[in-house]
């Protein structure tokens, strides 16, 4: 095998494929990419059994063949070449890769193509094209809340599936942590059937940087993977096997309250009084009346911060409190210069949202 091509088309492709490379010290191929020359296209592939990345790039390819190298090892030597070089990449031998360009040489080790696994494709039951943007918007809106607790290990992946929402289809994400839900959605009319899967988190999050740069998406999903398809780019993920909670149960439908608040305002004060908190929920007290809020953040050691914000509010005092941080991550998905808080009563779950971002947040009180 040898080819030539730009170190900066290299390191592009290569940030992509890096995201599926096994990081543990387990299988020694699964730290190597595999190169594919033929037909004046490198094909680069990494996986870690559970994720497979694919890039495509053209190139000049003198010698048609394969082999798998190391994947950090290539990627740094990229990325700390000046410039745009041109580089030239040939098998020595079935185990030496060897790179070059301007007068610099460099050998890398390599492990036989053949050795690399292959993450089989499932017969496609539905597949569909999305808008990115769209599409990218409905992960960085949701994301955030997916949970890390492995012994609930079905809220550990981004929930992807088809709504109905008087009689309008939806494309929709879900992802909650039991302390916070994240909903978002865009209507959709071309689905065939309806659909529910579960994403694990490591595969969102190298879905959305897959999905960057393109003007469409095509996601087609089986019983057990999903395969999204950018450019020159394909994501081949397993599934999480398991049930998502109904998330329309938590969703508040009576909270009567209605606040509305400038978004930077509420943000900066919470950050401003929680900085005094010194236990692990970062509790932060809110009291509402009377087109104000209290913002009360006290510790058992003497600290105490306290601000009182303005805000739009007619109604009978509530008095209830949040952990700080997820209030804040919260806050941060709102696009709108202002946001509106709905609330029921003090332990009852808060809604915010704000106005046509096809998106809704419900976080959980805490005791004060």
């Amino acid at each position: 095998m040898q080819f030539k091509a730009k170190s900066k088309q290299l390191l592009k492709t290569l940030s992509i494929v890096n995201g599926a490379v096994e990081r543990r010290n387990t299988i020694p191929v699964l730290q190597n990419i595999k190169i594919i020359a033929k037909d004046n296209k490198l094909d680069l592939y990494a996986t870690d059994m559970d994720l497979m990345i694919k890039s495509t790039i053209e190139c000049e390819v003198l010698q048609e063949g394969e082999t798998t190298v190391n994947a950090q090892m290539f990627f740094d030597i990229m990325r700390k070449i000046p410039d745009d070089k041109e580089i030239t990449a040939k098998n020595e031998n079935d185990t030496i890769l060897n790179i070059r360009y301007s007068d610099a040489k460099y050998n890398l080790p390599c492990i036989a193509a053949s050795e690399f696994p292959n993450l089989e494709e499932e017969e496609i039951e539905e597949e569909i094209e999305v808008d990115a943007k769209e599409f990218a918007k409905m992960i960085d809106k949701t994301r955030f809340a997916i949970s890390n607790d492995e012994t609930r290990y079905y809220l550990n992946g981004l929930y992807l599936h088809t709504n109905k929402n008087n009689d309008k289809s939806q494309l929709c994400n879900v992802a909650t942590d039991g302390h916070r839900l994240a909903f978002s959605c865009v209507n959709f009319d071309k689905f065939k059937n309806a659909f529910g899967v579960i994403i694990p988190k490591k595969s969102v999050n190298e879905i959305r940087k897959v999905i960057e740069n393109v003007q469409t998406v095509k996601i087609a999903i089986s019983r057990v993977k999903i395969r999204v398809s950018a450019g020159q780019n394909i994501l081949i993920s397993k599934l999480i096997d398991g049930e998502f909670p109904d998330y329309n149960k938590i969703l508040p439908k009576t909270n009567d309250k209605i606040i509305k608040i400038n978004k930077k305002q509420f943000f900066d004060c919470v950050d401003r009084v929680s900085t005094v908190a010194n236990d692990k929920h970062k509790s932060v007290k809110l009291t509402i009346e009377n087109d104000k809020m209290d913002l009360e953040v006290s510790t058992n050691d003497g600290s105490f911060a306290h601000e009182i914000l303005p805000i739009s509010y007619k109604g009978e005092q509530i008095v209830t409190g949040f952990n700080s941080l997820y209030l804040m991550d919260v806050i941060s998905q709102i696009d709108n210069e202002n946001l509106t808080i709905k609330l029921k009563d003090s332990m009852s779950p808060a809604l915010i949202e704000s106005e046509n971002m096809n998106c809704e947040f419900v976080i959980m009180p805490i005791r004060i």
